[in-house]
């Protein structure tokens, strides 16, 4: 089916119109939608306004509470708890960004948690903000168990991602996002919509047992193994158990209702801390240079360094729209026509 094409400076607002008129503020309908919005011009569609009708399930079942304002401890200079009674992933953590960048400005590192958030989006874009601000940034990720530890037969820990930015050397930061699992759950769930198989070493069914059945995968396969499990792993340890709401040791406990949860680590360095800015860009653009230049093996034509794939759709996408399946865009124009919110043009 041929996809639609919409601005993304006409997508961003009709987004935010529709979680706004179910409870957000404006300011944080904004943020959600931003975040969103940048996941789209990535090409990260999996994490894009294919999730408005799941954001809006949390809030109709509580999961979600549109009126929850995050609350900061500041436990010391350096490190603060953000306590989020539910509130919207990409509001806390666009806050936690913002208060780790202030505080680094004195302390020079910062470390703060997100407590009891709902689905954070695309982390990448909370580490890209603060490498914008000339910060490094480390941002990481603990959640329900949609992802098998290595060897295990069932869901067992959170697909955990992780995101590291620091300034790049031009305008746009290097970026690094991804999650312990071999591939994001929102790429499976869009092949099922697809009717797409999945390759081999993806997934497992209700059985336990090795899909390419996209629709009927349950379970994610980590990353490497040992080596994605074990990210996952200690991911919870440094987010939910540190933070004293654990996510996959309550699930497990639980009985009735299950409440979608997720909690998170943002780490923000100012790297004039440690070095002039200026020597550190010269140095990553040393180290980018001797990388590109490599010599590259039959059936590449380029070394991208981390996040120039997605930094070269954003761009193109900026200029040609961000193509939507058209199937998807009928059912956020279901979703918007009752609430008074109107569709944006489309080509």
């Amino acid at each position: 089916m041929t996809a639609i094409h919409v601005r993304h400076d006409l997508l961003s607002p009709f987004v935010a119109a529709i979680f706004q008129a179910h409870g957000m503020s404006a300011p944080d309908s904004e943020t959600v939608a931003g975040v969103l919005v940048w996941a789209n011009l990535r090409g990260v569609d999996s994490h894009g306004i294919t999730r408005i009708p799941s954001y809006l399930d949390y809030i109709r079942r509580g999961a979600l509470d549109p009126h929850a304002r995050p609350v900061m401890r500041a436990l010391t200079p350096a490190s603060f708890v953000l306590d989020c009674a539910r509130s919207a992933g990409p509001v806390a953590m666009m806050q936690a960004a913002a208060t780790a960048r202030e505080a680094v400005a004195t302390s020079g590192i910062c470390m703060g948690l997100v407590s009891a958030t709902t689905h954070t989006g695309a982390i990448g874009r909370y580490a890209e903000w603060l490498a914008e601000r000339n910060c490094a940034a480390i941002v990481f990720v603990g959640g329900p168990p949609f992802m098998a530890y290595h060897g295990a037969s069932t869901g067992s820990l959170s697909t955990a991602p992780l995101a590291i930015a620091v300034p790049g050397p031009g305008e746009r930061p290097l970026l690094l996002d991804m999650a312990s699992s071999v591939v994001a759950a929102g790429r499976i769930r869009d092949l099922a919509v697809a009717g797409k198989p999945i390759p081999e070493g993806w997934a497992l069914n209700d059985d336990g047992q090795p899909t390419t059945d996209a629709a009927k995968a349950t379970t994610l396969l980590p990353l490497g193994g040992p080596k994605g499990s074990g990210l996952s792993f200690m991911f919870e340890c440094l987010t939910g158990i540190m933070a004293g709401t654990p996510v996959l040791t309550m699930l497990a406990e639980a009985t009735g209702t299950r409440r979608h949860a997720q909690n998170a680590v943002v780490i923000a360095i100012n790297i004039e801390t440690f070095r002039p800015l200026g020597d550190f860009r010269r140095d990553v653009a040393a180290l980018a240079a001797q990388i590109q230049t490599l010599p590259r093996q039959d059936g590449y034509d380029a070394l991208l360094l981390p996040g120039e794939r997605g930094g070269r759709t954003a761009e193109r996408r900026r200029r040609s729209g961000i193509p939507i399946d058209q199937e998807l865009w009928r059912k956020l124009c279901e979703i918007a026509a009752p609430l008074g919110v109107k569709a944006p043009n489309t080509g």
